[in-house]
């Protein structure tokens, strides 16, 4: 998937990447009518080599559910991500804030609120 997006300081660039929904699915997440009742309490939790974390609901994650859903980026403009964002990056298209565009992704993290 290619999205569009402007970095925090910088210029409109390019993204490219599988859905962070494509990247879960190996996990068995429930999606689309699935994804509803209890399963609305799952969540994702998105970690960044430097500590830094962000959270997502897994409904926003999904595309029933929204038009645009986050990416994990792998390039930037046709180049790989640079060692500052990569490997892999959260994009996330729509959002007026990049507090969760993680840089340095290290690990998604799937859990439940109870």
């Amino acid at each position: 998937v290619t999205v569009e997006g402007t970095p925090h300081g910088g210029t409109a660039s390019r993204y490219t990447g599988p859905t962070l929904q494509a990247v879960l699915t190996p996990a068995r997440l429930p999606a689309g009518p699935a994804l509803r009742g209890s399963e609305m309490m799952r969540y994702v939790v998105v970690e960044a080599a430097d500590g830094y974390r962000a959270l997502f609901a897994l409904a926003e994650l999904d595309s029933e559910f929204r038009a645009a859903t986050p990416i994990l980026a792998l390039s930037q403009n046709g180049e790989p991500l640079g060692d500052d964002d990569g490997p892999f990056q959260v994009v996330v298209p729509g959002e007026n804030r990049h507090a969760r565009w993680v840089r340095q992704v290290t690990c998604l993290r799937i859990a439940r609120d109870r």
